[in-house]
């Protein structure tokens, strides 16, 4: 079983932090990570492929295997991912009328030779990399009618082959299950699957739930049926876009009880190969989003963008447990499903249905119970007709009956081995199961209150010891052990050579099944457990990390977020414990378990961040283009007449897209020449959705504008005419000044270059007499343009304000010359651009996680967008009369924790009552005692 989990390394630009994001991931029982590249950053202009900080392949494959995760690499060149021009360098986009013809695709007879060399040593089993993506939801070209795609996708997987990729598949990931590269023929890939979103990105509604597919086998035995079913790519969250919900309402609309009830029916389908996308979401930090999202990739992942574990990772590990700890599922074949009125009366309810799957090798059955609609959200009582070995066909449980909540759905066994035992049957789920000297321990689980009934078979009649919440009592007969009772707690029964754990859903969730290694280095690089690896349970921290066995010394390391009980069911052999290398008063207590209590320190608590309000700032008018003695003979001229973008300018003789000028994201600043008498102009700016402009004629204020968003149903181009008065015009040269930002580049998900719409002026016209025109126009955007001399954070990360082009941004800019006396709370009175620049120190204890976060407020009264730069790395993008986003994480790594720290605010004020900050504070997302990796050193990047 593959159980992977979506991560773009380069949505993380602190690698040092790849690590703690890894072992959480393997910690909640993930044996495999997912990951895009993104080509616009690894290959910014012709010639240069850098594999440097985030874009370092080779650097992240050595992490996964140190952590001990397999790896699936999907490289593109077009990965989508909800980023600026789905990931392919916006470079290309002039290179032909249509790039997704097979002739324009040149980028992957560039990048794709690198990319295997990169990746050819770390196959597995020598490295972590199991498979490698060819494109992502691409289609043939007898689906899309676009000749060439066939060929291009052969030609991709020739170019990994021929480079060193002879010893893992080729994948598919197609965006619906169609059969695309599936069948023989021009780029058939090695193993086929496809993605699935089934409630879609509608944040809005949280609570709306389409009903479950019943299709997927169906689907995997019409396209590949003698390859394992492979989702590729399925729903692990939601994406939001400017002005929608905050991605608090996805988490709520993909939460732990849609990965309980729709993960299920994935099992139930007999899937093998399951990646759900995001896991782990990151950020959009540098104008890496495409138009339609803000800076936050949170999308509602189980780990937050901030790296906390939500209740979500909780739902994950206690599957995840179950499927690593049941190969017999990896054999099953299906026998029946449904509900009573289709003739499959597995259950004595027509609410409830019931998919029973068998593994004939050890007669294991397995039964996924669900609601059958959706739309009921009451809970559902109700027996369920099992088969077992020992008793042949029966009802469970044989007293009272099972309880399903309205949302959930339940996996129950019956011939379930574990270690030298069987459980016959069970109400309750399996979490896990291990032995440890001779004893099978198993933990089961079902949600608090709820009864259960668990049946193991016995020899003879055995005494029968329960502890611990005593929730549950047992019953003897016919060499059976039952357990019954409503689950709250942990109760704890041994007999015999066996030991059941029956815990409500929420304790249980707070074990964890580390890897045992028997030394600081030893069994980190396997990547899947063996027969001859002992294994530990641990109860009670926030995180477990590691499990070393020394001598008779159990050494774990993890995090906590409060003082904790820690109970550690481990050998006899093991006599005493150590949390991050301290030792741990422990106990033998009634529950068999080594018990002990980590204590949160005090030094960690107490730790105090500044309080932004009562720093020094220093302030700069950031639009010196409004001067009238500026000169602008360095800036780029726009004189291009023509372009090969499928969308031609509306008016004008020059073409005004900032990419034809390589000028790819942020904002830039546009002054249009002219002289004579005017009237006026009339423009057409376009931008993505929210995007923002504000024009100028010489120094004075014509007016703004916000394009909008809801449901990616916003709108683009904007049409103002401006009238000039007598008094705003000068004598001879005339400057119209427009800044304007772009939120980010089109992806290309329909293959039609929707990736090539411009930003821009897409036309313009003085208005006057004897057709009055512009004399020359001139474009500032990023330092460098696409040669940015910044080969770290790279060219998506500034755009062409004026602070950009001479780096104040930038670490050790010297800004004494600007001004004391003003801060981003007092703001500006008149439209138009300030900077605000301040450093203050932290200073972190090394054994802490504090994710840090700026938290701003919206403001529909005042409009403003403010850009916000921390060390150099321009990490957050905020409209404050769209938002959503309020709060913005900043991982360490980019935040020193343990000294200086310089910020740059830019306060854009739209309208004519200019604008401040009414709020501005740098807040705690968590406060942890970690054993991540202890220091995270500040990316090193140009000053």
């Amino acid at each position: 079983m593959v159980f992977s989990g979506e991560f773009h390394p380069f949505r993380l630009p602190a690698p040092e932090l790849w690590k703690d994001v890894l072992e959480k991931f393997k910690a909640a029982g993930f044996n495999a990570v997912s990951v895009y590249w993104h080509w616009g950053l690894t290959s910014p202009r012709e010639g240069e492929i850098r594999f440097t900080e985030h874009n370092d392949a080779q650097k992240f494959y050595q992490v996964a295997k140190d952590v001990g995760l397999l790896v699936i690499v999907r490289p593109g060149p077009y990965v989508n991912a909800e980023t600026a021009g789905g990931g392919r360098p916006p470079r290309l986009d002039d290179e032909c009328a249509k790039f997704s013809s097979y002739e324009c695709n040149t980028i992957s007879f560039c990048v794709a030779p690198i990319f295997a060399q990169q990746t050819a040593p770390f196959q597995y089993p020598d490295g972590p990399v199991i498979a490698i993506q060819s494109e992502n939801e691409y289609a043939t070209t007898s689906q899309q009618h676009i000749p060439g795609l066939d060929e291009h996708m052969q030609d991709i997987i020739d170019t990994m082959r021929e480079c060193g990729l002879t010893r893992i598949p080729t994948i598919h990931n197609d965006k619906n299950p169609s059969g695309q590269y599936a069948q023989p023929g021009q780029g058939k890939v090695d193993l086929y699957g496809w993605d699935g979103y089934p409630l879609g990105f509608d944040c809005d509604n949280p609570s709306r739930w389409a009903e479950l597919s019943t299709a997927h086998d169906a689907n995997h035995q019409r396209w590949n049926p003698a390859e394992p079913l492979a989702l590729f790519e399925w729903q692990g969250g939601s994406f939001s876009y400017w002005s929608g919900p905050d991605y608090s309402l996805c988490y709520q609309l993909i939460n732990e009880q849609f990965a309980n009830v729709y993960y299920k029916n994935n099992y139930a389908a007999g899937v093998a190969i399951q990646n759900l996308y995001m896991t782990y979401g990151g950020t959009n930090w540098g104008n890496l989003h495409t138009h339609t999202l803000y800076s936050s990739h949170d999308y509602g992942a189980a780990l937050r963008e901030d790296r906390t574990i939500s209740p979500k990772m909780d739902e994950l590990k206690l599957q995840a447990s179950f499927l690593h700890a049941s190969p017999d599922y990896l054999l099953v074949g299906r026998i029946g499903n449904g509900t009573v009125g289709q003739g499959t009366a597995y259950s004595d309810s027509p609410d409830i249905y019931t998919t029973h799957l068998h593994a004939p090798q050890n007669d294991v059955n397995f039964y996924f119970v669900r609601q059958k609609t959706n739309t009921k959200t009451t809970d559902t009582s109700f027996t369920l007709r099992v088969n077992t070995t020992l008793e042949g066909t029966i009802s469970i449980p044989k007293s009272g009956s099972i309880a399903l909540a309205g949302r959930e759905s339940k996996i129950l066994v019956t011939n379930y081995p574990f270690g030298s035992s069987i459980l016959h049957y069970s109400t309750a789920e399996v979490m896990t199961w291990a032995t440890l000297d001779g004893v099978d321990i198993i933990v089961l689980y079902a949600l608090e209150g709820q009864h259960v009934e668990i049946a193991v078979v016995a020899s003879g009649r055995p005494k029968v010891a329960i502890a611990g919440s005593r929730a549950i009592s047992a019953t003897t007969t016919n060499g059976l052990i039952t357990f019954s009772g409503s689950v709250s707690g942990i109760s704890v029964a041994t007999f015999d050579n066996k030991r059941v754990i029956v815990a409500d859903k929420k304790s249980a969730s707070s074990f964890w099944a580390p890897r045992l290694s028997t030394s600081s280095a030893d069994g980190v690089s396997h990547y899947a457990p063996t027969p001859d690896v002992p294994s530990v349970l641990v109860h009670g921290p926030y995180l477990v990390r590691s499990a070393t066995k020394r001598g008779q010394t159990l050494a774990l390391t993890g995090d906590l977020n409060a003082t904790t009980t820690i109970q550690v069911f481990a050998g006899v052999d093991i006599r005493s414990v150590t949390w991050g290398g301290a030792p741990v008063n422990v106990r033998r207590s009634e529950l068999g378990s080594l018990q002990g209590v980590l204590s949160f320190p005090r030094s960690i608590s107490t730790v105090e961040i500044p309080n932004l309000q009562s720093i020094q700032w220093r302030c700069a008018d950031s639009l010196p283009e409004l001067e009238p003695n500026l000169d602008d003979t360095d800036w780029v001229v726009t004189n291009k007449t023509s372009t090969t973008r499928p969308q031609q300018p509306s008016a004008g003789k020059f073409v005004l897209y900032s990419s034809e000028y390589g000028f790819h994201a942020g904002q830039w600043v546009w002054r249009g020449h002219f002289s004579g008498n005017a009237t006026g102009v009339q423009l057409s700016i376009q931008g993505g959705f929210s995007f923002g402009y504000s024009a100028f004629l010489n120094t004075h204020f014509l007016g703004s504008g916000q394009g909008s968003s809801h449901s990616q149903d916003g709108v683009d181009i904007l049409s103002p005419s401006f009238n000039f008065t007598q008094d705003q015009l000068r004598d001879g040269d005339n400057v119209l000044t427009v800044i304007h930002d772009s939120t980010g580049m089109n992806q290309d998900y329909n293959i039609n270059d929707e990736h090539k719409t411009p930003r821009g002026i897409r036309g313009y016209q003085l208005l006057g007499d004897n057709g009055i025109e512009f004399d020359t126009w001139k474009v500032a955007g990023n330092f460098g343009g696409e040669n940015a001399p910044d080969a770290i954070r790279g060219p998506y990360n500034e755009g062409g304000w004026w602070f950009e082009r001479v780096g104040a941004h930038l670490p050790g800019f010297d800004a004494s010359p600007w001004n004391t006396s003003c801060t981003p709370y007092q703001g500006r009175s008149t439209p138009g651009v300030t900077v605000y620049r301040t450093s203050f120190s932290l200073n972190i204890p090394h054994d802490a996680d504090i994710p840090l976060a700026f938290d701003l407020e919206l403001d529909k009264i005042q409009p403003h967008r403010v850009l916000i730069y921390v060390n150099g790395w321009q990490f957050r993008r905020f409209i404050s009369s769209l938002g959503p986003q309020a709060s913005f994480p900043v991982p360490e790594g980019i935040l020193n924790h343990r000294g200086n720290n310089e910020v740059l605010i830019s306060l854009w004020a739209l309208n004519s009552g200019g604008a401040r900050l009414t709020k501005l504070e740098l807040s705690k997302r968590g406060t942890f005692s970690s054993s991540k990796t202890a220091t995270v050193s500040l990316v090193k990047a140009p000053n």
